[in-house]
């Protein structure tokens, strides 16, 4: 595209300057190669300002700068705002994608990734072709790509809609960080349907209060939605409740009556949840093998956005029903051996809310069967400590018995955030590695395998683990250093060692 196109009614100092073409939009000046503009965006460990020369050596055809730069030899874009206006010529660059295909965006402190799956279940069921924007992974027609961020970069985003609409998505499901809407990321990005499922304390090492926070996923539901778009809202949670009555319309859903979408009965039980749920458009039943009620509010949501963007209840319900699993929430191993079963999860819960939710869950499986929870979890480095005794006292309360380990301690000492989230424990027990555990204690072993081999070593007939806190993640940051690290795969190598290649079930 030529510069005076791209940059054609936007607020900017363009006095003579040359028409270039302009190839893409990168703010990595290692990829300015081949004629593109280069985006000097102001970071938080470094300035874009500070590689405007490199982008130009390596091939940029023009420069956005809040601030022209003298002999710089290729043309200047001078705003107030680079990051604004990076996302606005994204957009136009690459045609503005979101507005040609069917698009729910999903924001909220939990639940995002197992409503996208949910949607993308629907979409399948459907007949549709879908693509999913999250944080486990990119994925649309047949491939799959890391994903850095929960929600791409403006330049990122729009290149990866566009690729998806080349392979014939016309239905996607993203879900939508409050860093990204925070940063502009999603600026120039139109929904069809927008879902909010709830806040809770997390994020305050970025965002400065619980207001600041739900400020900015307040975002996605002003300015975002395409003409006839709807949004979508749990109105259990007290932030949504006060989102739902500043937004007109809005499609609203909660367990109980008095919402839009609501289950008129719903029971749980050791294969998932069963439930008849009423919508504007027509019951929905559901028979699924997710668990628990946060999930069931998970279900709720993905049916309204997916009733907003036309799918019918019977294909709603088809959807929903065909998915058997989402990677890293309450993923499911089993043991058998030795006259024992019992079932080990793996879930992505690194909230005080989540792990509250899944232990919940799980104490409802374990109920009447005798059972014990167990519990392995830890706290990330580098983010909010608040939380990190808040979540030792859920796991107190609710487990019987709680690992305290390392998860991603990153530039701090694990031993410094296990200590804090100890503190959280109350009266509980700490018993040392050579002792025998008792219910209602808790134990601190940092080496987050040898966390988990412990609890498989615990664990009797009837009793549920669940490793916390990293859930798909395939990695652990210690130092600085990422090195291979699975939760799953320590789970089944752990069960191996003990019971042996057949102690494996599911």
């Amino acid at each position: 595209m030529r510069l005076t196109s791209l940059i054609n009614g936007l607020a900017c100092d363009a006095a003579a300057m040359p028409d270039v073409e302009v190839a893409s939009i990168v703010y990595d000046s290692r990829k300015s190669a081949g004629g593109a503009m280069f985006a000097a965006l102001p970071g938080e460990h470094a300035d874009g300002s500070d590689f405007i020369k490199d982008a130009v050596r390596r091939g940029a055809s023009c420069v956005l700068v809040r601030k022209a730069v003298e002999g710089l030899g290729v043309p200047q874009v001078v705003v107030a705002d680079v990051r604004e206006t990076m996302a606005l010529l994204s957009a136009r660059i690459c045609g503005e994608p979101s507005r040609r295909m069917k698009l729910a965006g999903i924001t909220g402190t939990n639940g995002k990734t197992t409503t996208t799956y949910l949607l993308e279940s629907i979409f399948r069921q459907a007949g549709l072709t879908s693509g999913v924007i999250g944080t486990v992974n990119y994925r649309y027609a047949g491939k799959v790509v890391e994903a850095p961020h929960t929600t791409p970069e403006a330049p990122d985003l729009q290149r990866l809609l566009k690729d998806m609409l080349d392979a014939g998505v016309t239905h996607a499901a993203m879900e939508v960080s409050s860093h990204a809407l925070a940063q502009k990321r999603v600026l120039a990005t139109f929904f069809d349907a927008a879902v909010f499922t709830n806040i809770t304390h997390e994020h305050l090492d970025y965002h400065k209060d619980m207001e600041e926070y739900f400020r900015c996923k307040s975002i996605l539901f002003r300015g975002h939605l395409k003409d006839g778009g709807a949004a979508v809202v749990n109105i259990d949670d007290i932030w949504g409740r006060r989102l739902a009555g500043d937004l007109h319309p809005v499609l609203t859903f909660s367990l109980g009556p008095g919402a839009s979408i609501w289950p008129e009965e719903y029971r749980f039980d050791g294969d998932g949840i069963n439930a008849k749920i009423q919508t504007p458009a027509g019951l929905v039943t559901v028979s699924s093998s997710l668990a628990g009620e946060y999930n069931l509010c998970n279900i709720l949501g993905a049916a309204g956005a997916a009733l907003a963007l036309g799918m019918k209840p019977a294909e709603i319900e088809n959807g929903i029903n065909a998915l058997r699993r989402v990677p890293g929430r309450l993923d499911r191993i089993g043991c058998v051996g030795r006259d024992k079963r019992f079932a080990a999860y793996v879930d992505y819960a690194h909230t005080g809310d989540a792990l509250e939710r899944v232990l919940e869950a799980l104490k409802g499986m374990t109920m009447g069967r005798g059972g014990r929870v167990i519990t392995v979890f830890g706290c990330g480095g580098n983010r909010d400590r608040l939380k990190r005794p808040q979540m030792g006292g859920i796991s107190a309360r609710l487990s019987d018995f709680t690992i305290i380990t390392s998860d991603n301690p990153r530039d701090e000492d694990p031993l410094d955030i296990i200590m804090e989230i100890e503190s959280g424990m109350g009266a509980a027990r700490c018993f040392k590695a050579e002792d025998k555990p008792a219910a209602g204690g808790y134990m601190l072993i940092p080496d987050r395998r040898d966390a988990i081999r412990r609890a498989v070593a615990m664990a009797g007939n009837n009793d549920v683990i669940l490793v916390a806190g990293k859930g798909h993640e395939d990695y652990q940051i210690i130092g600085g250093v990422k090195t291979p690290f699975s939760d799953m795969e320590e789970l089944r190598e752990a069960i191996k060692e003990f019971y042996g290649e057949e102690g494996v079930s599911g």
